[in-house]
């Protein structure tokens, strides 16, 4: 592909800025492993302030399905409008084989209590930072270290979080199961553009031996100004794991082109991802606009 490569549009990964992943999310496709659900309860312990991964209390790791409850207190609320500045309490926690993740947090007293999910870099995945009660965030496939932070905007109270772990059926290496929910939903700006991908939910992009995928979308003859970017995502999802190709409806190459009133198409090789990696051999695309518009964050499988 010969498009100009950015990192760090926040298209698919970023979902701090991209209203935190659905801000509450779905666990999508998925499925469990069929197995013997299994429930532990632990209680919070002191200090676990962060967010950084050295500071939060570990609560091991999941290597099949299961439910763990955790009962704790935040015992100071807070926030500046920039940042928190009550007591933060974060939980670290690895997941042995990709699998839906699901956090549920509820409360017992008046406050307004916010959770979010983030990766070993502490990059936010999910997050709920709504009114809502309780607060929820999910992953729809998930693999490997993440650590848990929830908070209080406002008042002091005891909580319950709720972790359920489902392990995709077939594990990874390119047999996790493909969810169909969106990582995140289309998102339409003012003003007419609407951006849909086109390509289907968990198709197969055959990369081995030089082959190559093609990438659809469509602007549904709204008019959507490039430059048009597409941003590739692997699993676990994060912005650190994902590459940006940004292109106008000057390019020629026969690879990919781009008209603003229609969509466009790109076809992708090994080569084009190969920084991008993925535990279950699933992959994630959005293509966004020049003002905001985007297509839904969509899965796919790869074979390379």
């Amino acid at each position: 592909m010969s498009f100009r490569r950015t990192v760090g549009t926040a298209l698919v990964a970023a979902c701090a800025s991209m209203a935190a992943c659905s801000a509450g999310g779905s666990s999508g496709g998925g499925g469990g492993g069929g197995g013997t659900e299994a429930t532990v309860s632990v209680d919070e312990r002191e200090p676990n302030d962060g967010p950084t991964v050295a500071g939060a209390q570990d609560l091991g790791a999941f290597s099949g399905d299961e439910t763990l409850t955790l009962r704790g207190t935040l015992a100071k609320g807070g926030n500046d409008g920039s940042k928190y500045t009550g007591d933060l309490d974060v939980f670290a926690f690895t997941l042995g084989q990709p699998g839906t993740l699901d956090v549920s947090v509820d409360w017992t007293d008046s406050a307004d209590v916010d959770v979010a999910i983030y990766d070993g870099n502490i990059k936010v995945l999910a997050s709920d930072g709504t009114a809502n009660k309780p607060a929820k965030a999910a992953l729809p496939s998930a693999n490997g270290k993440y650590v848990l932070g929830v908070y209080s905007k406002d008042n002091p109270t005891a909580y319950a979080v709720t972790i359920r772990y489902a392990k995709a059926a077939g594990g990874g290496g390119g047999t996790g199961t493909c969810p169909t929910t969106p990582l995140l939903p289309a998102t339409r700006v003012a003003g007419g553009c609407t951006m849909d991908a086109v390509t289907p939910t968990c198709a197969v992009a055959d990369l081995r031996n030089g082959g190559s995928f093609e990438i659809d979308w469509t602007t549904n003859q709204t008019m959507c100004e490039g430059p048009h970017k597409l941003q590739i995502t692997g699993d676990p999802p994060s912005e650190a794991n994902s590459v940006t190709y940004s292109y106008s409806s000057s390019y020629n190459g026969n690879d990919a082109r781009m008209t603003p009133n229609i969509g466009g198409f790109a076809k992708i090789t090994a080569a084009d991802i190969a920084t991008v990696t993925s535990t279950s051999g699933i992959y994630y695309y959005r293509v966004g606009a020049f003002y905001g518009s985007a297509t839904e964050a969509r899965a796919f499988q790869v074979l390379k």
